[in-house]
């Protein structure tokens, strides 16, 4: 052994030489995943309490086809003139898709990571509602993604899926004509749900992932993540349930 190994094996030094290569970070990191998840997350949270907001006129009791309708109209000629058409609405559009891909691609990513991690003997954890929820959001968010091409279809298209009664100019005619089909009004109803865990699960990884350590502000925070939920599941559920029981007609 040379005297300069020897060296270092008398100091408790491990050789350069012995020393067991680390392994490279993975790109992106997980951290910068979080963060997208976290920052995108928000982006639809914002968008469903927008979203709900505006379904929620079809409850208004003077005229609600006409408030519903003007708000759909409202919503395309956003900024008009000063930017042309419905400029507005793409760009809003284009926004929700980056995001909805970077959503989807660093969510499978971490999924794929932390089941790499696992390995085949995971260790057993008590099952609370979070856990459940946790471990469901790769698949809730599967059923979202295809409940949003799905939607898109029925109420912004007309295609495929759409009611025959379908009309470009009449929004509120479409909504009533779709809920009308009782095996479309109850897929409503139960992705509704699927958002709802999905909604509160989501909320509190993001105060998490932004950092919040204080056990006050996670318990506010986890409170209003399962109300927000709550309120989307339970004002976007009942509007097909309503028009199925004829409470909002045309």
């Amino acid at each position: 052994m040379s005297p300069e190994i020897q060296e270092r094996s008398d100091t408790g030094q491990i050789p350069v030489a012995e020393r067991p290569a680390t392994t490279p970070a993975p790109r992106p990191q997980t951290w910068v995943l979080k963060v997208i998840m976290a920052v995108t997350g928000s982006v639809f949270v914002m968008f469903v309490l927008f979203h709900l907001a505006g379904n929620l006129k079809v409850y208004l009791p003077d005229d609600p086809q006409g408030h519903f309708n003007e708000y759909a109209h409202w919503l395309r000629s956003l900024l008009n003139p000063l930017l042309p058409g419905s400029t507005f609405l793409w760009a809003f559009r284009a926004t929700l898709i980056l995001c909805l891909c970077l959503h989807v691609y660093s969510g499978f990513t971490l999924w794929l990571r932390a089941h790499r991690l696992r390995g085949r003997h995971a260790r057993k954890v008590h099952a609370t509602k979070h856990h459940l929820t946790g471990r469901t959001m790769l698949w809730s968010g599967l059923i979202i993604l295809a409940f949003i091409v799905f939607h898109l279809l029925d109420l912004t298209v007309g295609r495929v899926v759409a009611s025959k009664e379908f009309t470009s100019t009449d929004p509120y005619s479409n909504l009533i004509h779709s809920f009308e089909r009782p095996q479309v009004a109850v897929f409503y109803v139960a992705v509704m749900v699927v958002i709802a865990f999905h909604l509160s699960h989501g909320i509190w990884s993001i105060v998490n992932d932004f950092g919040a350590t204080s056990h006050r502000v996670r318990s506010v925070f986890l409170f209003l993540a399962d109300l927000i939920a709550l309120v989307v599941v339970i004002g976007n559920a009942s509007i097909p349930i309503a028009v199925l029981m004829g409470g909002i007609t045309l």
